[in-house]
């Protein structure tokens, strides 16, 4: 329900919109009040829907969010900043989120080295797609195209971001460097 309703409600209005659309042409072509009681019916289901989900804020939602705001800190070379987005447990994984994390120390090198060596000029997000996996649980997957000052031009990375409820604020707790150039990173990447 949250992906179709409440963070994508699009498709339902648009099909039940569809439905409104048919039924009333078929009100207007002889069908009758039922014909239009249908079309009025489905009219009013699809902007319930659309205002469902303009109102009601998932935690993937909550997740693309805060993945956001880390991107635009990054991108700023705001190390403390970015560094206020994650928990004090947060972990570092390489390629897979299953695989032994580092611990936040990790987070904090990889941050700092976009203020001197990785310093970022440019960067474009080419995917973003946000899930909720529990009621306090947001995951995000992030796709970047990104150039560093004196480099050679577009570095592609993925990243998988899990985010969690703690204490009241949406934190970072599991960032999973998954790809450099569409294959496992290095531990060594950022050094």
């Amino acid at each position: 329900m949250d992906a179709w309703l409440f963070e994508n409600p699009w498709p339902l209005a648009l099909a039940l919109a569809a439905v409104a659309a048919v039924a009333f042409w078929r009100a207007l072509t002889g069908g009758g009040r039922r014909a239009f009681a249908v079309g009025g019916a489905a009219l009013a289901v699809s902007a319930t829907a659309l205002l469902v989900g303009r109102l009601v804020v998932t935690p993937g939602e909550e997740a693309r969010a805060v993945v956001l705001a880390l991107v635009d800190r990054a991108v700023a070379a705001d190390a403390d900043g970015a560094m206020a987005l994650f928990t004090g447990g947060a972990v570092f994984n390489y390629a897979r989120p299953e695989n032994p994390g580092l611990p936040i120390g990790e987070i904090r090198r990889a941050l700092d080295s976009l203020e001197r060596r990785n310093r970022i000029d440019a960067n474009r997000v080419t995917r973003l797609e946000a899930r909720t996996e529990s009621t306090d649980t947001g995951v995000v997957e992030l796709s970047c195209s990104t150039e560093i000052v004196g480099g050679m031009g577009a570095v592609p990375t993925s990243w998988v971001i899990r985010v969690r409820l703690r204490d009241g604020r949406w934190r970072i707790d599991r960032l999973t460097f998954e790809s450099l150039y569409g294959k496992a990173p290095s531990p060594r990447a950022f050094w």
